[in-house]
Parts: structure tokens; C-alpha cells; sequence
């Protein structure tokens, strides 16, 4: 018998974020069945197409926590873990967030701002000190972080070159989150950190 799954019961099933399985549909490493996914079939394609391999299937009942290692983001409190809750929901309070908070716009404010934002939807903002005409001295949008390894193209969402500004980190992840998924979908998030995304991106954003 075949096992569908939403696109955030999949993710459950191998402990990975809502925005993952995002950036695998997009690069067709699912087994669509309609709005559904095939489980089995796209636990073969991911088994073939992932440097990593399938990710482990925790036992069934086992809750996944994931914290980042490090690599200039800030550590998770283990009570602020992600909430699943439906893509309309989470569409419906960013807008109730949007335009009432002051931000702070210095440079460190906004760094801190970009890498919140980031793992308010499980990715990560990441910064290099090189220098380089690979290197622009801004942010990298991944995925996941590499405890040590070889870095897997296929977990940068954006920002290859560390070209990234706060702004572009801010619409990266809020279009991760309620663009990629029909509004009944459910997806992963950090709801404490979601004011992160809210508008304005900056000083010169305007409704």
C-alpha cells in the first residue's frame, strides 16, 4: 500500500524543516502524488539524489529537536522550539504584524534581525570573514549547517556569494514560509520569532 503524506507530515517523518522539503520539491526530489507525497518512492529519490543520504526516520512517537551548531547563529531555547501551524495561519499573522514595530536599523540590529528571521522558519543566516571575489560580505541563506563536512550546494537557499543584505534575508524566508505551501499545508515555525518578518525590511520600505 502506497504512504502519502502531506509535504509537513513527510518532513515530520524525517525530522527535517518545512523549509527543507521545500528546496527538495523545487529540486524534484519528491515523489508527488497530486498535493500528496509518495513517502516511499521519494524516500528513494532523496536516498539517490542527496549527497547526505535519507536523513535518519526517528522512531515512531519521537520528537526531533533540531539546534543549530553554531556558524554565527544564536542558540535555540529548548522551550522556543517550532509549532506547526497552517500556511494561512501564519500568512494571516505576519500581516497583523506588518507596519507596528519600530525596529532599530543600526548594522548590528539588523544582522541580529536577519539571522532571527532565519530561524524563525529553520534556516540559517550565515556570514564569512573572507574577503574575496567569492565573498561580498553579506549573508549566506542555508538550510542546515555542516558540523564539519563538506557544505551540500543543495542546502543554500539563496546568497551564494555572501551577497545577501538583511532585506533579501527577510523576503527569502517570508516567501520560504507562505509561498511555497496551499494555505491548509502546515509549516514549521518559530511563532516567537515571528515579528522578525514582519514589514518594514527597512528604513525605505513602504506599504
Amino acid at each position: 500500500m502506497t504512504l502519502l503524506l502531506s509535504q509537513a507530515g513527510y518532513g515530520r517523518r524525517l525530522g527535517v524543516t518545512a523549509a527543507a522539503i521545500s528546496q527538495w520539491k523545487k529540486a524534484g526530489m519528491l515523489v508527488m502524488a497530486g498535493s500528496m507525497v509518495d513517502a516511499e518512492a521519494s524516500d528513494e529519490r532523496v536516498r539517490r539524489c542527496r549527497t547526505e543520504g535519507l536523513p535518519l526516520i526517528p522512531p515512531q512517537g519521537t520528537t526531533v529537536k533540531r539546534v543549530p551548531p553554531g556558524a554565527n547563529s544564536p542558540a535555540l531555547n529548548a522551550e522556543r522550539m517550532p509549532m506547526q501551524l497552517p500556511c494561512a495561519e501564519v500568512k494571516r499573522r505576519l500581516q497583523a504584524l506588518d507596519w507596528r514595530r519600530i525596529f532599530d536599523w543600526s548594522d548590528a540590529a539588523q544582522q541580529e534581525r536577519a539571522r532571527l528571521g532565519a530561524l524563525c522558519v529553520g534556516w540559517y543566516a550565515v556570514t564569512s570573514d573572507l574577503r574575496d571575489d567569492g565573498h561580498w560580505g553579506g549573508f549566506q541563506v542555508r538550510t542546515e549547517v555542516m558540523d564539519g563536512g563538506e557544505l551540500n550546494s543543495n542546502c543554500i537557499v539563496g546568497g551564494y556569494g555572501y551577497e545577501f543584505d538583511c532585506w533579501d534575508v527577510l523576503r527569502a524566508c517570508r516567501e520560504g514560509l507562505i509561498e511555497s505551501f496551499d494555505g491548509d499545508e502546515d509549516v514549521s515555525v518559530r511563532a516567537d520569532l515571528l515579528h522578525w518578518l514582519a514589514h518594514p525590511f527597512s528604513e525605505h520600505d513602504r506599504r
